[in-house]
Formats: C-alpha cells, sequence, structure tokens
C-alpha cells in the first residue's frame, strides 16, 4: 500500500469526505496523490524482492 502524506484539502472537500464518512460508517484518509507504479521486468522484479528479502523492507517502484 502506498501511503505518501496526508492531502491538505479545502474546508468545502472535508466536508464533502465527513458526510460520506457517515453515509458508509466508516474513517476515510485522503492522501497525497503519487507517482504511478513502474512496470517492471521479471528480472527487475526479482532484484527488488531480493532486497526486500536481504533488508526486511517493502520496495515500491515508481516511474521517475
Amino acid at each position: 500500500m502506498e501511503c505518501t502524506s496526508p492531502a491538505i484539502l479545502p474546508e468545502s472537500k472535508l466536508d464533502e469526505i465527513r458526510k460520506l464518512e457517515g453515509k458508509l460508517g466508516v474513517i476515510l484518509v485522503a492522501y497525497d496523490r503519487v507517482h504511478p507504479y513502474k512496470k517492471l521486468t521479471k528480472e527487475a522484479l526479482s532484484k527488488i524482492q531480493s532486497v526486500e528479502k536481504d533488508t526486511g523492507s517493502i520496495l515500491i517502484a515508481y516511474e521517475a
């Protein structure tokens, strides 16, 4: 899951989100948009997964 930072929205947009939260009975969190994911070759994906395993982390590849 990608989570950068919470979006800074005008009050009118926050009100719209709050209304939807009430209708759905959920808590919603708005995040800033990020670059799209990079389409990777199987070789590149394998290298990334190897580093993830070695570091115990999760890596996400975005378009540069």
